[in-house]
């Protein structure tokens, strides 16, 4: 039997929420503590607190930067003098101004810590991924991008931790929820955003992740917290039928009026035999329009905006219109309940006056990612099953990365992964 964990993310998800939702499982705090500090980044204290909120017991998940707890420590002896305090925490800002750091740094730093290789694999993964989102919203090359979020300590404590945490459960497929975010704005250093943040909305697309948005006005997503969620799933599914072993609650910090926790369920799946298939199957929405006067770019432009409101798939097909002119289908998929915007977004992103919309079955594999141990290092893979039937496949991105550390072609990692996918 499988060994399952779903995400229950009924009020959004972010790194600390999922630290806190893992350790709730029952994982040691000591033991995790001892492998973070592998990472060998300091100036931060980490606090693992049992407590209880809305009557519901579980773990927060605290890392305080020393910096942070001096300013704090700068505004309670000033705090009868306002000038003196202004002139303090100028000062101190000046000479402590926000640490940043490059994809390239934060890599080396995970690849010479001392954590498991399958807990860096997992970190440097989510990384790239928030990278990838970063450098698409400013316009930049992944490795041109310095910000704050990734490069703060207690991003790299979140990731790591939710990695290690991960390595020691020995899970073999996880499945997420939909992300419940709030609305609104919220004030970051690039100014006043709307929620969810261009990074979170970014991670979004072509992620198969779907999203409700609450009547809150916070953000409940962070882009630490999708980054993970989105590395380690295929998108959201509804809970598998699974024997509950265990749950875990982390606590966020942000007051919402109601519980602001993610739920973990840690169980056991059963394998489907044959006769199951037609319980796996789903009724989705297709349309479809035919598009004979857009540009590449426009074209393109439409499917990120597709892929942004929740396409589940978005494709184009060569085909010849009346007139003998060449053209190009546009296909979309996406749920019954998303039908509607869906249809109004291509109406809206395309030169298309009308459209088809029909209803089909869609059968979906079984979906899990694991971790294989290569010759050029640890690489992430996807496996299908459905019955009787199974397949696998190598992350394109981890054989990206890894080509591109080695100098090596990437089809000679394509090769060691099949290899040992074969023999397994």
């Amino acid at each position: 039997m499988a060994k399952i964990l779903y995400f229950d993310c009924f009020s959004g998800i972010s790194g600390d929420m999922t630290l806190g939702a893992l350790l709730d499982l029952g994982l040691d705090a000591q033991t995790v503590k001892l492998e973070i500090q592998k990472l060998g980044v300091t100036g931060y204290d980490f606090f693992v607190q049992k407590t209880q909120k809305y009557g519901i017991s579980g773990t927060d998940v605290t890392v305080a930067l020393h910096e942070g707890k001096l300013h704090h420590l700068l505004h309670k002896k000033a705090e009868h003098c306002e000038d003196l305090c202004e002139d303090l925490c100028e000062d101190f800002e000046a000479a402590h101004p926000e640490e940043e750091r490059s994809l390239v740094e934060i890599t080396e730093i995970i690849n010479t810590s001392g954590i498991s290789d399958r807990a860096k694999a997992l970190t440097l993964s989510i990384f790239e991924e928030i990278a990838r989102a970063e450098a698409a919203v400013h316009g930049k090359e992944i490795n041109e991008v310095h910000f704050h979020e990734i490069g703060a300590v207690d991003s790299i404590v979140d990731i790591a931790g939710t990695a290690i945490c991960l390595d020691l459960l020995g899970v073999d497929k996880i499945v997420c929820s939909s992300l419940h975010e709030g609305r609104g704005f919220v004030e970051c250093r690039h100014g006043v955003l709307p929620i969810p943040v261009p990074a979170v909305a970014q991670m979004l697309q072509g992620s198969g992740i779907t999203i409700v948005t609450e009547d809150i006005e916070a953000e409940l997503v962070t882009p630490t917290g999708i980054g993970i969620i989105k590395t380690l799933t295929n998108g959201s599914e509804p809970m598998p039928a699974m024997t509950i072993e265990k749950v875990g609650y982390g606590f966020g910090k942000r007051d919402t009026g109601k519980l602001n926790a993610l739920r973990l369920f840690l169980g056991t799946l059963n394998e489907k035999d044959d006769a199951s298939i037609d319980t796996d199957k789903e009724i989705v929405a297709v349309l479809e329009a035919n598009i004979d006067d857009m540009t590449g770019e426009m074209l393109g432009y439409a499917m990120e905006r597709l892929f942004e409101v929740g396409a589940l798939d978005v494709f184009f097909t060569p085909i010849q219109m009346k007139k003998n002119r060449p053209a190009s289908k546009l296909t979309v998929l996406c749920p019954l309940s998303d039908k509607r915007e869906m249809a109004e977004t291509i109406l809206r992103e395309t030169s298309t006056f009308g459209l088809r919309i029909h209803e089909a079955e869609r059968l979906v594999m079984n979906r899990r990612t694991e971790i294989v141990e290569t010759e050029f290092g640890p690489i992430r893979i996807k496996r299908g099953s459905l019955g009787a039937i199974g397949k696998s496949a190598p992350e394109y991105e981890d054989c990206a990365r890894i080509a591109r550390e080695q100098g090596l072609p990437i089809a000679k990692i394509y090769e060691a992964v099949s290899r040992l996918v074969i023999d397994n």
